[in-house]
C-alpha cells in the first residue's frame, strides 16, 4: 500500500476476518536501537541525517535480499490531521516529531512496515485481522532478526534491547489486540477476564475508554516485556486469544438464543439508524458498528469480503471523517454530518 492509500482509508487485505473472530485486528511493533548511538530525539540533526543513512540502508539491504520490497515515505510534511491517522492506525506513537530524517517504509499489502528515526532508530511494525499473533510475530521478527546482520543493535545481558520508552526495554515489544466481547460483556464476565489476563501478564481494557456494555470493544495490550523470551511471551498470547475465541463464541451463542427476538431488534434498527441517519456522534457510530458485527455473526447481514465491519470502524475517528471532508473536527455538526454520510455509502447496498 502506499502512503495516500492509508491516508485516503484504503482497506487492507489483511484486515479480512470471519465472521465470528471476535479478534478484529492486532498490531505489533518491535523497538530497535543502534549501539553505541543515542536515541533520536537526543540526536543533533547532523548526528540523526547520519544515522537516517543507515537506516536507510539497512532497509534497502532488506529489499536487495528478499524480505520486501519496502517502499519510503518521508514525514516532515505530514499535517496534523495525517499524523493523526498514522497514530490512529498504529504506524505513529501519538504526539510523534517525525522530520526530513524520519521515514516510513510500506510493504505491499500494508502489513509490515518500518518506521526509522522517530523514538527509536527502528520500528518493526506488523498489522494482521483475526487471531494471528503468532504468525504475525514470526513474520515482523524475521524482518528485525534479518536487520541486525547489517546493524548492531543495542542490547544489554541483564536488560535486553535498550528501547526509547522503559516500558519496552527487554523484549522491545509491543502488541495491542482490538477484541469484540459482546458474549464476554452481557454475561458480566469482563471483570473476571481482565483479572486471569492480568495474572498472565496482559492487561484488559475498554477501547472507547470506559466500561460500557454497549460498547463491548476491548483493547488487549502486553504489560511484560523484561526477563521474558519473545517467542514464549507471543505463544502465551496466541493460546489466550484462541481461549477467548472459544469462550466468547459459546457466550455469544447462548445470549442469542437466549435473547434473539430482541437482539435482532436492535441489529435490524441499528442497521436502519446507519442507512438514514444524518448526523452521527463517533459513540453512537461504534456502538452501532459493533451490532451490525454482531448481525454478521448471526448470519443476518452479509459480509461476502470479510471486510464490512473493518469498513464501518476505519470511518469513526474524527481525523479520518476530517481529512475525508476537509472539516476542522471541533466543527461538530459538519463531522457529524459527514460521518453518518460515509457510513450510509458503506452500506447503501445493503
Amino acid at each position: 500500500m502506499t502512503l495516500q492509500e492509508i491516508l485516503e482509508n484504503e482497506l487492507p487485505r489483511w484486515a479480512q476476518i470471519s465472521k465470528d473472530d471476535p479478534v478484529i485486528f492486532t498490531r505489533l511493533s518491535l523497538f530497535r536501537n543502534m549501539k553505541s548511538t543515542p536515541f533520536p530525539e537526543m540526536l543533533s540533526a547532523d548526528k540523526k541525517k547520519e544515522a537516517a543513512g543507515k537506516l536507510d540502508e539497512a532497509v534497502r539491504w532488506l529489499n536487495e535480499h528478499g524480505y520486501g520490497p519496502f517502499i519510503p515515505y518521508g514525514m516532515e510534511n505530514l499535517n496534523d490531521q495525517e499524523r493523526d491517522i498514522l497514530s490512529e492506525k498504529g504506524f505513529l506513537p501519538e504526539g510523534a516529531a517525525a522530520d526530513g530524517n524520519s521515514r516510513l517504509y510500506l510493504n505491499e499489502d500494508g502489513s509490515l512496515a518500518i518506521r526509522t528515526n522517530v523514538h527509536d532508530h527502528l520500528a518493526f511494525l506488523g498489522f494482521s485481522g483475526g487471531n494471528t499473533a503468532f504468525s504475525l510475530w514470526k513474520r515482523t521478527a524475521r524482518l528485525a532478526d534479518e536487520a541486525s546482520d547489517i546493524l548492531d543493535y543495542a542490547f544489554d545481558r541483564e536488560f535486553g534491547y535498550l528501547t526509547a520508552s522503559p516500558q519496552f526495554t527487554g523484549s522491545g515489544m509491543k502488541m495491542v489486540s482490538l477484541l469484540f466481547l459482546p458474549g464476554f460483556s452481557l454475561h458480566d464476565r469482563i471483570g473476571s477476564l481482565s483479572e486471569f489476563l492480568e495474572l498472565r501478564g496482559f492487561h484488559l481494557a475498554p477501547a472507547a475508554g470506559k466500561a460500557d456494555d454497549r460498547l463491548p470493544f476491548y483493547l488487549l495490550e502486553n504489560t511484560r516485556s523484561l526477563g521474558i523470551r519473545e517467542v514464549d511471551y507471543v505463544s502465551e498470547l496466541d493460546k489466550i486469544l484462541q481461549e477467548i475465541t472459544e469462550e466468547e463464541k459459546k457466550l455469544w451463542k447462548d445470549t442469542f438464543q437466549s435473547s434473539e427476538e430482541e437482539l435482532r431488534d436492535r441489529i435490524w434498527r441499528a442497521l436502519g439508524t446507519l442507512k438514514y441517519a444524518r448526523r452521527m456522534s463517533r459513540k453512537e457510530a461504534l456502538y452501532l458498528a459493533g451490532l451490525i458485527r454482531m448481525g454478521i455473526n448471526a448470519d443476518m447481514i452479509p459480509d461476502e469480503d470479510g471486510l464490512t465491519f473493518y469498513r464501518l470502524y476505519s470511518l469513526i475517528p474524527d481525523s479520518q471523517v476530517a481529512l475525508i471532508s476537509h472539516t476542522a473536527p471541533e466543527d461538530r455538526e459538519n463531522m457529524e454530518k459527514w460521518r453518518s454520510a460515509l457510513l450510509r455509502d458503506v452500506l447503501k447496498n445493503l
